[in-house]
């Protein structure tokens, strides 16, 4: 199996050939429930964890409009956005009796995008990620490990297993 995916504008790819499992193409599997349930762009298993991967890449040609980004950041429906993508795909994990510690990691290439606007986003979501609901006793699963806002060069630095590089063409 190819665990090789290029992201939907053709110029990035993740290779996740060093997950134990991979999919980047959960959206396809949800079709047949009319899009009830958003989804993540890659998952990848390891022995020991399930990464979560939405990427988002304002800097491309062709991407879609920096200002539309801006704006969505602005009145919060990007954030809303990603939660749903998180629920969605961890309804996915869990369904499949996947039982390791889920890692959340959003990598966001977007020169408008700052430092400080990178807190704010990550507090944003973080916050409204269930950390808490897992402390409850009757919840076994364990639903979130981590949560982070990466950069391109960072998601490369921190996750070298999993390098995100220009596809050559």
């Amino acid at each position: 199996m190819n665990k090789i995916f290029v992201e939907e504008n053709g110029i990035y790819q993740i290779d996740l050939s060093a997950a134990a499992n991979a999919v980047g193409d959960l959206h396809e599997k949800y079709k047949s429930i009319a899009h009830i349930l958003t989804d993540v762009d890659f998952i990848a298993e390891t022995e020991s964890e399930i990464f979560l991967i939405e990427y988002k890449n304002t800097d491309i040609e062709n991407a879609r409009d920096s200002t539309v980004f801006k704006e969505k950041i602005k009145n919060g429906t990007f954030y809303d956005s990603i939660l749903k993508k998180y629920y969605g795909s961890a309804f996915y994990v869990l369904a499949c009796r996947i039982k390791k510690p889920i890692n959340f990691i959003c990598i966001i290439e977007s020169t408008f995008l700052d430092s400080p606007m990178r807190k704010r986003m990550l507090a944003s979501i973080k916050k409204r990620l269930p950390y808490e609901l897992q402390d409850i006793p009757e919840i076994t699963a364990k639903l979130i490990n981590d949560f982070k806002v990466l950069s391109i060069h960072e998601w490369n630095e921190q996750y070298s297993i999993f390098p995100l590089t220009k596809v050559i063409n």
